[in-house]
């Protein structure tokens, strides 16, 4: 989302359902997607690959902050 001012978010929630062990010594794969926006409100899914299996599969609320919350309060 490149804008300006860029947007800022807050985590309204967080939900991550670990499906596998994840390996530390290998590379990561994450495949995000929006699954909705209503208005301030977005949802987005995630799932984390490592060595072409998934092992974690999320999803977050996030809220977009007001302008009036600036960067530097």
């Amino acid at each position: 989302m490149d804008s300006l001012p860029a947007y800022r978010f807050v985590t309204a929630s967080l939900k991550v359902d670990y499906l596998a062990p994840t390996p530390l010594d290998s590379e990561l794969v994450i495949r995000g997607r929006v699954k909705e926006v209503k208005g301030r409100r977005v949802v987005v899914e995630a799932v984390v690959f490592a060595q072409g299996r998934i092992t974690a599969r999320g999803e977050v609320v996030a809220v977009q902050m007001p302008e009036s919350f600036s960067a530097s309060s």
